[in-house]
């Protein structure tokens, strides 16, 4: 930790140096740009309108008259950019050689412009891989969550709108493991959805433990999305797979009403953004409701969001921003109302309270041209119910709840039972960051700079999982003794960063790009659990000729384990210690178990960091059509898994002839220091470290074809090839197989030790080709824009690889690990773990009959299959608008052969749907 905050206050000695050296002195040539920012037509001022100007990264924002300035720029060519909720965005070059007034005319957004964006574009002025989805993209998929937008991506599967499932965002992997399924790490309004404070919920849990949910992040309310699938600035951390920055609509707008149907989903919206005193509130409340099948309703989803921000300046240099979110959802499954209703059902609430602030202050200095900070908090009450008919499939069901090591009498049901289990989980977000931005020119040379800080908390105060009823618990078994979250401590993480966005123009056409940063990272600085992470980051952008950019990057990853890999559950053991169960006397029946309970201490797990390469080219082929090429390689070889350790103990059994003393009519008497057999009793301790593998790899195309302007159409290609692999490199062991043990061994489910094998040799590997065409076509004079998409799957390819192996060592009962030579391998192996060349007297194993042979298991492949969808959004002038769409427009669910299996399969299933949304502006 020492040696990771040196290097990081050297890098920003160096840093704040160089550009104390290179500041300028008295008599340099430093301007001011003056804006003025009005509507098109009306010409009325637009307040609070977003102004960059690049490559210097200066920010500024309009006040009520709209007005800005950019101070203190130095004499050079640079870009404007202008952006506001509503409009197109403004662009031109500025030659600042003197003070500047300039004017600048925003065109509101319109399907009567003669280009419309409704597709995902590459972002060109950074070198990570970046695309941007904005509102009109949105509004003609028929978004109804964050979770439909990312089916713009490059790569991404098409698919129906289904707020029934849970859905998280992993980009760039085909597998959901430990580490991946913590998802891409989505910000709102520059406040992180954290899920670091969600706990499993034990055997009480009705879904996987997938990541931030997309379905609580309502489409309607967003002005538009950037997807970062390449190496994000240093500013971001906490990262695995990825990026998603959303930003909120800001900004006056009117009244705007939007119903969208569909045979599964209703999802209505309310909303506007009015000046107000000195600033700007926007409002937007959404209500959604979705069922799995609409014919049966044995699961559906309710969703009602309110969203309110105001934006104030406080002074001219200080603009602030202020975002509340509230959220109700209800995720609900069970039974037909037209069938029996037996009590089993799932229900998922969550009542969600986020408030965000952010604020911009210019202070102009040298050294601080703009000071930005972030502060935000969130609140979640998870409340989750699930019923369930216990079985008792044969016999007696034994009821084990004991929480400490001993023996317990337990008792037992002989019939099936109705149960329910509770979790009650808080989890709770505190997120403060400060960033400072200044910038320098030197020459032909452009410096942006980004020095900040964050700390994050995360922590959940929730009562845990518990049982309706201890007599009756939902899982009465090891593993659902209950928790409460409230023990577990808080996460704390302390993040400093430094980053250099530098800019090169050598000549008229060559110029380099280069984005250099790096991030420290201190987890739970002061508990036994601390540890830290240093993330480097360097993206380059080369403009070879004019027609040809050469981009590529490398950078590290780091996410933390959260708080349930952090703080894992106490471990459960249990043992038939003894039974007794006498017919013609009830009264001395007897069940008594032996649970050994330990608590895990997981202080090996440290972040998982992934490493990312890129290469990449982009062209710019005549008739202004693009092309971008892009290889990269994320390997995280120390992803979160579950570790394997062992613990022993001894165990008693007893019976009538040691131990039990019956007596008719009476309970039966247990003597505990008389067993009638002492076993030892390997355990498994568990807990997660750091020992998976994963590997993703792949191709991205992305080809903008340009304009066929007789018909006005736009056609998109795009395409992506896919693997990913992953392994295991922690202890691999296994229990002796009880066909090659003796009687007292394998009646009583024990064994001598445990077999040690190679790690790392068993495999699973994922592959897809996918490809993607859009033809977008835009009829200005009729307002109207029409897209159709058609996909292919090419391939999709998954294979589970055993290897063949053979023992290397074994763990004795004293936990002492000894080594099998392959000279071994022909000998044996008594119960003790004594070694023989030849077969010995007493009871032995062969070593070679421990060898696992590779399964036959063959690689699955899946036909190729096709999609087709057609959309068409109409504006109905400024009354409103809307839109149809239609998923697998020609109903294409053919049956096919698999490669494994002679049987036809019908794919493509569960694809074709339709709907319709209007939307009025009050």
């Amino acid at each position: 930790m020492k040696k990771g905050i040196a290097r990081l206050l050297l890098l920003l000695n160096v840093m704040v140096a160089a550009t104390a050296s290179a500041q300028p002195k008295t008599g340099d040539e430093h301007y001011a740009v003056r804006l003025t920012v009005s509507e098109k037509g009306s010409g009325e001022s637009i307040m609070m309108a977003s102004c960059y100007l690049q490559p210097l990264g200066a920010y500024t924002v309009t006040n009520i008259d709209g007005k800005a300035v950019f101070a203190n720029v130095p004499r050079g060519k640079y870009t404007l950019e202008i952006s506001y909720v509503g409009f197109e965005k403004y662009q031109t070059t500025v030659e600042v050689g003197r003070d500047l007034d300039l004017k600048a005319v925003m065109t509101p957004s319109s399907l009567a412009l003669k280009e419309v964006v409704v597709t995902a574009q590459r972002k060109s002025s950074g070198a990570s891989t970046t695309s941007v989805i904005g509102r009109q993209a949105i509004d003609h998929l028929q978004a109804s969550s964050l979770a439909d937008v990312m089916q713009l991506l490059p790569g991404s599967k098409m698919g129906n709108q289904d707020l029934t499932q849970q859905h998280n965002l992993q980009l760039r992997t085909l597998v959901n493991n430990n580490t991946s399924a913590f998802g891409s790490s989505i910000i709102v309004d520059g406040m992180p959805m954290s899920n670091n404070a969600t706990m499993t919920q034990g055997g009480f849990s009705s879904t996987a433990f997938v990541g931030t949910d997309l379905r609580q992040i309502s489409a309607d309310n967003i002005e538009n999305v950037e997807v970062i699938r390449g190496i994000p600035s240093a500013e971001y951390g906490d990262l695995t797979s990825g990026l998603v920055i959303v930003h909120s609509k800001a900004g006056v707008t009117p009244w705007q009403f939007k119903g969208k149907i569909n045979p599964a989903l209703q999802n209505y919206s309310l909303g506007k953004g009015f000046k107000w005193k000195t600033g700007i509130v926007n409002f937007n409340f959404d209500y959604a409701k979705a069922w799995g099948d609409p014919r049966q309703k044995t699961r559906s989803y309710g969703r009602y969001t309110l969203n309110m921000g105001y934006g104030l300046d406080f002074s001219k240099r200080w603009h602030t921003d202020t975002k509340l979110r509230l959220l109700y959802a209800n995720d609900w499954n069970g039974k037909d109302p037209d069938a029996v209703n037996d009590g089993t059902e799932n229900s998922d609430k969550n009542y969600t309270f986020g408030l965000t602030h952010n604020g911009r202050i210019s202070f102009n200095m040298p050294m601080m041209r703009t000071l930005s900070y972030t502060l935000g908090v969130t609140a979640s009450k998870l409340d989750t119910r699930n019923s369930r008919i216990v079985p008792v499939s044969s016999g007696l069901l034994p009821i084990l709840t004991a929480r400490e090591s001993g023996y317990y009498l337990v008792p037992w049901a002989t019939q099936s039972y109705l149960a329910t289990g509770v979790t009650e989980s808080r989890p709770g977000n505190f997120f403060a960051k400060v960033n400072d931005n200044f910038f320098l020119k030197t020459g032909k040379t452009h410096q942006s700079f980004k020095l900040g800080a964050e700390y994050r908390l995360n922590w959940n105060s929730g009562r845990g999982y518990y049982n309706a009823d201890d007599r009756l618990p939902y899982t009465p078994n090891s593993n659902g003794r209950p928790r409460a979250f409230s023990d577990v401590p808080a996460l704390h993480q302390l993040s400093a960063y430094a980053e250099d966005n530098f800019s090169w123009a050598m000549n008229k056409v060559n110029r380099l790009r280069a984005n250099l940063g790096l991030r420290f990272t201190s987890q739970q600085p002061f508990g036994h659990v601390a540890t830290t992470a240093l993330s480097p980051r360097l993206n380059l952008q080369f403009t070879a000729v004019e027609w040809l950019d050469i981009r590529g990057g490398i950078g590290l990853n780091s996410k933390a384990p959260g708080l349930d890999y952090l703080y894992p559950d106490v471990k459960y053991d249990d043992r038939v210690a003894a039974n007794y169960m006498p017919q013609n006397n009830p009264a001395g029946q007897l069940l008594m178990y032996h649970t050994q309970a330990v608590r895990v201490n997981n202080n090996r797990v440290k972040n998982a960091t992934t490493t990312k390469i890129e290469l990449g080219l982009d062209f710019k082929l005549p008739g202004n059509r693009k092309l971008s090429f892009l290889a990269y390689r994320d390997k995280t070889p120390n992803g979160f898994s579950a570790l394997t350790s062992y613990t022993t103990y001894e165990s008693n059994f007893y019976d009538l002839t040691h131990g039990l003393t019956p007596s008719m009519g009476h309970q039966t008497m247990v003597d505990l220091g008389n067993p009638a057999r002492r076993d030892v009793v390997f355990m498994s301790v568990g807990g997660v470290g750091n020992d998976n593998v994963t590997v993703n790899k792949g191709l991205e195309l992305d080809f903008d074809l340009g304009v066929i302007k007789p018909i006005n159409t736009s056609l998109f290609f795009s395409g992506a090839y896919s693997e990913t692999q992953t392994w295991d490199n922690g202890l691999n062991s296994h229990s002796v197989p009880p066909a090659f043990l003796p009687t007292e061994y394998a009646s009583y489910g024990l064994t001598p030790y445990k077999l040690v094998y190679p790690s790392g040799l068993d495999k699973n590997t994922y592959r897809r080709f996918i490809n993607t065409l859009r033809l977008v076509t835009n009829i200005p004079r009729l307002r109207m824009v029409a897209s159709f998409t058609a996909q292919a799957i090419w391939y999709d390819y998954q294979f589970d690889y055993t290897a063949t192996k053979n023992p290397i060592g074994f763990i004795t009962q004293d936990l002492a690990y000894h080594e099998i030579t392959a000279d071994m391998m022909r000998g044996y192996l008594d119960m003790q773990g004594n070694y023989y060349a030849t077969a010995p007297a007493v009871n032995h194993i062969k070593l070679s009959d421990m060898t696992i042979k590779a399964s036959d298991a063959v690689p699955v492949k899946t036909p190729i299959t096709w999609n087709l969808s057609g959309r068409l959004t109409k504006e109905l002038g400024k009354l409103g608008g809307l839109s149809l769409y239609v998923n697998n427009l020609i109903y294409y669910e053919p049956y096919q052969k698999g490669n494994t299996t002679s049987t036809l399969v019908q794919r493509n299933t569960g694809s074709f749907s339709y709907g319709v949304e209007l939307y009025f502006n009050l």
